[in-house]
Parts: structure tokens; sequence; C-alpha cells
């Protein structure tokens, strides 16, 4: 009877922790909308082709081992994504390229995405200076004189920086674990956290750049994570980029990703778990 009442019990528990896992797993796909913009058509600037590739492939195989599902999207698709500013603060968009279409940016105060970001969306971006181009499907890429700025209202938010060393600071080792440093070369003035509000997640030895760093505009923030070219590596970008979604999108308190990218998702925990309770069901029938 002791042995019965004590299989009873851990099954009792187990269930629970199955119920459980299976409420946080639903509660992060449903809380908020992970797309990731990738379209073949249209140019980078400086990512190469793989560090885009990997961002697609990577991304979404790391988050989804968390219980989070994203959707690559292309520049159509986009534009349809950020045209609805109701769902803009339940939206992120990770861009896997460093260029923004047209189909979203036109150089004007009123583009697709600037309205999208101001109602509530948060936007990745990596690679080089965002918003510097706009990009066509033509595969070319046409700069404008000060558009850059217009995002931010025309002030100077990122530096011309080539080879500057951050490194994290407290914030950052908390929702970035796996960020120590890195050399970047379009970095942020820390000094915005004058203007902007900031979370500053890395900043240079004499405090006069930030980035990783995130920067809120409107009711949205943009986050600029890696920008930089071939200087930081596909894994370790697509990895911080992870971090940050998991720690800061959905607060899941300091998970750190290690290399390579982990193998036990939570859907294979749930099945673990599934699996030991089906056991202790079969050796209580045996009794």
């Amino acid at each position: 009877m002791y042995s019965q009442n004590k299989l009873y019990k851990s099954f009792t528990v187990l269930m629970f922790i199955t119920f459980l896992s299976l409420i946080y797993m639903c509660e992060a796909e449903e809380s908020k909308n992970i797309y990731i913009y990738y379209d073949s058509s249209y140019r980078n600037s400086w990512l190469s082709i793989t560090d885009s590739d990997t961002l697609a492939k990577f991304v979404p195989e790391t988050l989804a081992k968390y219980g989070i599902s994203c959707e690559i999207v292309d520049a159509k698709q986009l534009a349809e994504i950020v045209s609805h500013l109701e769902d803009a603060s339940n939206t992120v968009i990770l861009m896997a390229m460093d260029v923004a279409p047209d189909t979203v940016w036109t150089g004007a105060r009123d583009s697709p995405i600037q309205l999208w970001i101001e109602a509530g969306g948060t936007l990745i971006w990596t690679g080089d200076w965002e918003f510097y181009y706009i990009g066509f499907s033509n595969y070319t890429n046409v700069h404008q004189s000060y558009i850059e700025n217009i995002v931010f209202g025309m002030i100077t938010v990122t530096a011309f920086a080539d080879n500057t060393e951050v490194k994290s600071t407290e914030l950052g080792r908390r929702i970035m674990p796996s960020f120590e440093g890195y050399v970047t070369d379009r970095p942020a003035y820390a000094s915005i956290a004058e203007t902007f509000e900031c979370e500053i997640y890395g900043l240079s030895d004499d405090g006069v750049y930030a980035e990783p760093v995130l920067i809120k505009l409107g009711m949205g923030a943009i986050v600029k994570i890696c920008m930089t070219g071939g200087d930081v590596d596909s894994t370790t970008r697509a990895t911080l980029i992870c971090e940050f979604i998991l720690n800061r999108v959905f607060n899941m308190g300091g998970v750190k990703i290690e290399k390579p990218f982990p193998t036990i998702p939570i859907v294979i925990g749930v099945a673990i778990t599934i699996a030991a309770v089906a056991l202790i069901v079969y050796l209580m029938r045996r009794r």
C-alpha cells in the first residue's frame, strides 16, 4: 500500500509538471508574433548570404526548442504585416537582411515600417546601418541623404565607428548571457539615452558607444545587435538574437544558448515526462 501511494503521488506530480509545461509552451507561442524578413530577390549591404541564411535557419529552429514559433516572410508579406498597426505591439520582426525593402521603407517619415514601430512594433536589426538604404527587387540598394536619421526624427543615433569594441553591461549579461564582447562598426552613441529611452546591453570602454542597444521609439523599439559584417560570425550573431528574444521579449530569465544550438527542447522534455507517466501507470497496473 505504501509503494502504491508513492506511485500515485509521483503520478500526480508528473501530471502537474506536464500540465505546466504545456501551458508554458502555449503562452510563449501566443504572447508574441515573431517574423523573420528574408527575401532572396533583394540584396544585402554588409551581411553575406551565409549570415542571412544562418539567421533564417537557426533562429526558428532554436526558438522552436523553447516552444516559440516564428514565420519567415518576404518583402510583400512584410508589407502586409506592418500594415496591421493594431497588432504592432504584439509583433516582433527580425531583419535577417540589412536593407529594408521598398515595400515598407520609402525614406519618408510616413513609411509603413516607421508607422508600425511607433504603433508598438519591435524591430531587431543587425548588419549595416539601419534604414541607410532602400532595397529594390531589381537587386539594387539606393541611399538618399540623411534618410537613416528620419526614423529617429532627424537625430543622429548611429556612429561611423569602425572596429569599436563593445563589452557587456550588467543588463546585457542578464538579457544575453553569451555576450561578453565583440567588435562593431556602426554602434549607437551612448548619449542618445539623453533623448530616447534606451536599454544599453553593451558599451565601449570609453562609454561613448552603445551596442547591443534597444532604443524606444513611440510605442515600439528598434534593437541594434551586431552592427557589423563578417567581424561577428553568423552563429554568434544568431545566438545573441535568440537570447534577446527569449530573455527580453519572452522574459524567460537568463536562458543561455550553448553552441551548438540546444538539442533538448521543451517539446522533448514534455515527451519524456509523458513517457515517465506512462511507465508509472504501467507499473501500477502490474501490481
